[in-house]
C-alpha cells in the first residue's frame, strides 16, 4: 500500500485523479460501519406517525452504495375515513434505493424489492409533489394467500399461491389513470370465510387468471375465471376509477356454475340457489350484475 501511495505522489497526473478517487473510495467503505442507521430507523417510524401509518423496523443498514435494508419490517396502513382499521403487514425484508437523479430535481422514487409470506416481490415507485403514489411497477412471486391477513380484513381464510404483475405508469389523478393488471393463482380455495354472518364452507376454486387493462380511468376486466375446483367462474365488466378508489364506479358481471358433487353437500346453498330462479342460465350456470360504488356495490340476478 505504501509502494502504491509511494508512485502516486511521484506522477502529478495520478495524484491529481487518484487521490480524490481512494479517498471516496474509503468514504464510501466506512459509511456503513459510522452512519447511525438505528438512529435513522427511529426517525422514519416517527414520520410515519405523523402521517398516520404505524410503521416498526428491526433493524436497518445498507444493502450496496446507496440502498437501505430493514428487517423485520411491521406496517398498518391508516384506513379510510370510516372504513375499519387495516390489517398489519409484517415482512421478512425490504430493501429500498432512491434514484439519485430524481433527488437532484426534488422528486421521489426508488426501487425496491420485499421478503415475505412465503415469496417476494420487487419493483419501482414513483410519487408525486404531493406524495401520494404516481407510478407503480412490481411483480410478486409465490405469495402464500393462507398467510397474508385476509381473514382479518375480508374475514375469509384463503389458499393457494398468487403471482402477479402491476405495470402502472400513470396514476395520479387515478380518474385518468393507464396500465395493466395480471395476476393467476394455483391451488385457490376458500378454507373458511364468513360474510355479513353468514358461514362459507369451504371450497376448492382450482386455477384463477385474471388481466386487467386501464385506460384514461376506466379498468376494464379483459380475464378473469376459476377453472378445476368445485366452481367454474368467469368475470368481466369495468370500473371507472375515481380519486377516491372506493366510489369508483362498477358494473360487473358474474357467471358460476357449482358442482353437483358439492352442492349436494351443502344442501343450505342448494337451496338457497333455487329462490333465485330468475339468475339461472340455460347450462345451469347462474349470473348476476354488480354495479354501483365499489363500497356498496348492489348485485341484480342476469346481466
Amino acid at each position: 500500500m505504501a509502494k502504491l501511495l509511494d508512485i502516486i505522489a511521484r506522477h502529478p497526473l495520478l495524484r491529481r485523479f487518484a487521490l480524490p478517487a481512494l479517498f471516496l473510495l474509503s468514504f464510501l467503505l466506512l459509511l456503513p460501519l459510522t452512519f447511525p442507521f438505528d438512529s435513522l430507523a427511529r426517525r422514519l417510524e416517527v414520520e410515519a406517525r405523523s402521517a398516520g401509518t404505524d410503521l416498526t423496523l428491526g433493524t436497518l443498514g445498507p444493502t450496496g452504495l446507496f440502498g437501505l435494508r430493514a428487517r423485520d419490517v411491521r406496517l398498518r396502513m391508516a384506513p379510510m375515513p370510516g372504513s375499519d382499521a387495516l390489517p398489519e403487514i409484517k415482512l421478512d425484508r425490504v430493501d429500498l434505493k432512491p434514484d439519485l437523479l430524481a433527488l437532484l430535481v426534488r422528486r421521489t422514487s426508488f426501487s425496491f424489492a420485499a421478503h415475505g409470506y412465503g415469496g417476494t416481490a420487487s419493483g419501482h415507485a414513483a410519487l408525486s409533489k404531493a406524495q401520494t403514489l404516481a407510478s407503480l411497477r412490481m411483480t410478486a412471486t409465490d405469495l402464500d394467500l393462507h398467510a397474508l391477513p385476509l381473514k382479518e380484513l375480508a374475514g375469509l381464510d384463503l389458499a393457494g399461491k398468487l403471482h402477479f404483475k402491476v405495470d402502472l405508469p400513470a396514476l395520479e389523478p387515478l380518474d385518468v389513470a393507464n396500465g395493466a393488471v395480471s395476476l393467476s393463482i394455483k391451488g385457490a380455495g376458500l378454507t373458511t370465510g364468513n360474510v355479513q354472518g353468514f358461514t362459507l364452507p369451504p371450497v376448492a376454486l382450482g386455477d384463477i387468471e385474471g388481466a386487467i387493462t386501464i385506460d384514461k380511468g376506466v379498468a376494464k376486466v379483459d380475464k378473469c375465471s376459476a377453472r378445476g375446483g368445485d366452481v367454474d367462474a368467469d368475470v368481466d365488466g369495468n370500473v371507472h376509477l375515481r380519486p377516491l378508489l372506493s366510489l369508483s364506479q362498477a358494473d360487473l358481471h358474474v357467471r358460476f356454475h357449482l358442482g353437483d358433487k358439492w352442492l349436494n353437500e351443502n344442501a343450505l346453498i342448494k337451496g338457497a340457489l333455487g329462490l333465485i330462479s330468475n339468475a339461472r342460465q340455460g347450462d345451469g350456470s347462474y349470473v348476476f350484475t354488480f354495479t354501483g360504488p365499489l363500497s356498496r356495490m348492489t348485485p341484480r340476478p342476469g346481466r
